[in-house]
């Protein structure tokens, strides 16, 4: 079982890294905001494959999954919409 502190701590520096890779974009791509949510939609897709993989019962499964989704779910179009709002 994954403790609480653990999930936030997780979140708030994948949070980070998301940050880190559209100031990236923002000044590497012409198209910034478009290939960050191709880019965080790719490793949103492969962050659900290690809670499928992990063998824990299906409701930590489900749990896992869900938590990354509605994380993916607000950071995704938060920074989509900032690299836009930049760009224009």
């Amino acid at each position: 079982m994954v403790p609480l502190p653990g999930f936030v701590v997780a979140t708030g520096v994948f949070s980070v890294v998301g940050v880190v890779i559209a100031a990236a974009l923002l000044g590497w791509s012409d198209r910034p905001a478009g290939r960050f949510v191709w880019t965080a939609a790719s490793l949103t897709a492969i962050s659900l494959v290690p809670p499928m993989l992990s063998g824990a019962p299906p409701a930590t499964i489900t749990t896992l999954i869900g938590l990354h989704l509605v994380a993916a779910s607000v950071m995704i179009p938060c920074l989509s919409r900032s690299l836009r709002g930049l760009t224009e």
